[in-house]
């Protein structure tokens, strides 16, 4: 039972794929352009789907045969599957079923990887039998993953692929000078999305500084990395023998929007080549032996070697594997019929010379010495002479150059040059010039100069000018001309805020336990002037009567679970230094339940930094939280409230007065009981509690006065509500995007645009449904609104659907205000 994509692809159009296809063939390997694309269309399950392709992959095994790989889009906000861009390739050039069991171990430690399966494809009438369907790099991949949007950076290995200087005397680099993460660009997938939002243009100077930041030893790994799951891959990948998915021009890195870490995305294991041997990957990977020089990863990926072995000597590893095996072996069979069982009988060698070696390792007091070697290049003919980039900072603009070749080479002449006319302007003091710049050893650190770039006057910065470099090998006489990127600088520290157990010694409002680390705030009244940081490894405990003022710009981060608890006499509480407000508390990572009582948050406008920004006035991440008789009061930012892939408890608990949300759920599951949602919306748009790739139970709340949506359950949520009381909102429930809400025993009353509505809002989800019982709607013009598609019961009856057009919803009725 494979689904079959029919691709129509005009004959314009396909001859434009014939003739890039003849030109690789020719050339050895595909080199992408710019206008590759075509326009084309998939038929499926009798819907229609506009894309656009190209052909994809590096080497010609993607060109072979009838089995073409193609890279595809999805366009007009149509979706497959889920996906908007993903590729279709020959199984084999993926390892047929390994990939998806290298994906499916992996997702036992949490690390991502893309969505892959099977399908039959017609091309334009003819048969390309089996093909794999791999899910492209874009925001999809991350919400199926449970991630919030993000920027996702890698290594460019563009350069790689143009230089001609390989050991093996192929028209490619690699073995050359620019085979080496730190001779490659820092670049991102989605770069005109990422251009067009603010967030995420905030989100990718941070993203490319920490990864620039390791790269130039300014951070350690565990400092840039999220230590959990990248030493979980980098010890899978070894386990299984994948060196292809360690290699540097391979790796993904998602920038978590909350705990500001890159994590990895899994991506090629090319299994069928794997090492068979009791060599370890790591060893011939210069990016991954530096990861693992850092303690903290190095434990890590210990742990899971060792947890690896368990489950290889205990047979739960077998019996993983071949469940995942058995999903899609009998499906490939159908047509490659000599395809056999994956090989998986020497992963028992690896698991013990691994496991020997982390005991060396341990017996040694540390990490192993990890040893890697370069070879001498022979060939030069290079893309580049020098890595340029346009730096600001101090208040002018820079020019970035780092030394990238094994060759000297000059830079004759940097000038600003007017589009329009081809006017040229100097751009740099004429004595800085010619700049020399020597030989960079492969594999070597590079040598970097930065050179101060002369302002252009008032009229000509009206005009568009371009930076452009010019350069030559030394003893040539040939110049070549490179415009430089815009980079971003690598960041000095973590962009999340930290201290030492010492620093916090000072402070008089606080008492130090070291022998339970943890840190206790004084009763009474304080001023906090300064973002008060608890550092990990340590909990924040605070006691009846404690109240904490905060300067505009002073917020409690704590690395580590937080004990508040108060009595209804005297509770806990936080709040804004006299007439003003405060960012909000955060508490990430925590390896304890939070617990807190008759704790008072009022005034906070949302946790923003240069580098960090939180929805939440109050946020959790990833750490499990149980709040209690607590109020959030006059909340001035996106969210009162905040819990992101976490656990949590909402017992007897009011928000009253927001100026867009109060309690955002997203990639969480818990309670909220009792409690009450008051005044919520205030600045033109807001949800009582709105949830996102959340399971959620809410039973015996009141909701009253709310802007938008009672209820809001969306991207594959489940939500089951009892016993609630609804009156004057925008909406009382709303089920959206492959979620289900089941609602029983309640009263709506007043709902100015729907008692209960569900749609479809991203496509890629598919419809949503709501299961009303027992559910009184009350004073509300439009009891039921279903879409087509969608399902919304009453009582065990459908209500008839219809055509809405949800997108002038949301920039109506439902317009978000703050957003």
């Amino acid at each position: 039972d494979v689904p079959e994509l029919v691709l129509d692809v005009p004959f314009k159009e396909i001859t434009k794929i014939y003739a890039k296809r003849d030109e690789a063939l020719q050339r050895g390997v595909l080199e992408q352009g710019i206008d590759d694309f075509v326009k084309g269309k998939i038929r499926l399950d009798g819907g229609t789907i506009p894309v656009k392709l190209r052909l994809k992959g590096d080497w010609n095994d993607h060109l072979m045969g009838r089995k073409w790989s193609f890279r595809i889009r999805v366009r007009d906000g149509k979706q497959l599957y889920g996906m908007r861009r993903f590729s279709l390739q020959n199984p084999n050039t993926r390892g047929f079923q390994s990939e998806l069991m290298f994906f499916d171990l992996l997702k036992q430690f949490d690390v991502m990887s893309p969505r892959y399966r099977f399908v039959e494809v017609m091309l334009n009438g003819d048969s390309m039998g089996i093909m794999a369907l791999e899910e492209f790099f874009a925001k999809e991949l991350l919400e199926y993953n449970r991630r919030r949007e993000g920027v996702i950076v890698r290594f460019d290995e563009s350069l790689a692929w143009s230089a001609r200087d390989s050991l093996t005397g192929e028209a490619v680099g690699w073995g050359g000078a620019f085979d080496f993460y730190r001779n490659a660009r820092i670049d991102a997938f989605g770069s005109s999305r990422i251009a067009a939002s603010p967030t995420l243009s905030k989100q990718y100077v941070v993203a490319e500084g920490l990864l620039r930041a390791f790269v130039d030893g300014n951070l350690q790994a565990s400092e840039v990395f999220d230590v959990d799951q990248l030493g979980a891959f980098i010890a899978v990948a070894d386990f299984m023998g994948s060196w292809h998915a360690v290699r540097w021009h391979n790796l993904r890195f998602y920038l978590n929007p909350v705990s500001l870490k890159l994590e990895p995305i899994a991506f090629d294991a090319t299994l069928q080549d794997r090492l068979g041997e009791t060599n370890s990957v790591t060893n011939d990977e210069p990016f991954v032996t530096r990861l693992l020089g850092d303690p903290a990863l190095w434990e890590r990926y210990a742990e899971v070697i060792l947890e690896l072995a368990r489950m290889q000597n205990d047979g739960s590893m077998k019996v993983l594997l071949r469940e995942t095996e058995s999903r899609v072996l009998p499906v490939l069979q159908t047509e490659f019929r000599m395809l056999g069982h994956f090989p998986i009988d020497y992963l028992q060698a690896r698991s013990d010379a691994l496991s020997a070696r982390v005991a060396r390792a341990e017996q040694l007091g540390g990490t192993e010495e990890l040893l890697f070697h370069f070879k001498p290049q022979e060939l030069g003919q290079y893309p580049v002479f020098a890595h340029l980039g346009l730096l600001s900072g101090d208040g002018v603009e820079w020019l970035r150059v780092e030394t990238a070749i094994p060759k000297d080479a000059q830079i004759v002449a940097v000038e600003w040059v007017n589009s329009a006319t081809g006017e040229r302007k100097a751009a740099v003091e004429a004595q800085m010039l010619p700049l020399h710049l020597p030989a960079r050893g492969i594999g070597s650190v590079p040598r970097r100069f930065d050179l101060q770039l002369l302002e252009l006057n008032e009229h000509d910065a009206l005009v568009s000018w371009t930076l452009e470099v010019s350069a030559r090998l030394s003893g040539r006489n040939r110049i070549r001309q490179f415009t430089p990127a815009r980079i971003y600088p690598a960041l000095q520290e973590s962009p999340i805020p930290n201290i030492s157990v010492e620093a916090l010694a000072a402070y008089e409002y606080l008492r130090l336990n070291h022998e339970l680390s943890r840190v206790y705030l004084h009763a009474g009244e304080w001023n906090i002037d300064e973002t008060l940081v608890i550092p990990k490894g340590w909990t924040l405990h605070a006691g009846p009567g404690t109240a904490l003022l905060f300067a505009a710009d002073a917020s409690l981060i704590s690395h580590g679970a937080v004990f508040f608890k108060g009595t209804a006499e005297r509770p806990v509480t936080l709040g804004p230094q006299p007439g003003g407000s405060w960012p909000g508390m955060a508490v990430v990572n925590a390896t304890e339940k939070s617990a807190l009582y008759h704790v008072y948050f009022s005034s906070t406008r949302g946790v923003v930094t240069d580098t960090w920004t939180l929805l939440g006035g109050v946020n959790f991440y990833n750490s499990d939280v149980l709040f209690k008789l607590c109020e959030f009061r006059d909340s001035r930012g996106e969210d009162a409230l905040n819990i992101i892939q976490s656990r949590f408890e909402l017992v007897d608990t009011h928000i009253n007065g927001t100026a867009s949300d109060a309690f955002d759920a997203d990639f969480s599951s818990g309670s909220v009981i009792g409690g009450s949602f008051r005044n919520v919306g205030r600045a033109g748009g807001g949800d009582a509690i709105d949830i996102s790739g959340s399971s959620v139970q809410v039973s015996g709340t009141s909701f009253v006065s709310i802007s938008d949506k009672a209820l809001s359950v969306g991207e594959k949520s489940t939500m089951n509500a009892e016993a609630l009381q609804i009156s004057d909102v925008g909406t009382g429930a709303a089920s959206k995007d492959g979620s289900l809400l089941k609602l029983r025993d309640s009263v709506i009353d007043g709902a100015r645009f729907a008692g209960l509505t569900a749609y479809v809002k991203k496509p890629e989800y598919g419809p949503a449904t709501i299961e009303a019982e027992t559910t009184e709607l009350r004073n509300t013009e439009t009891p039921v609104l279903a879409q087509t598609d969608s399902a919304v019961s009453v009582d065990g009856e459908l209500v008839e659907t219809r055509d809405i057009d949800v997108g002038a919803l949301y920039e109506t009725i439902m317009k978000p205000g703050l957003r």
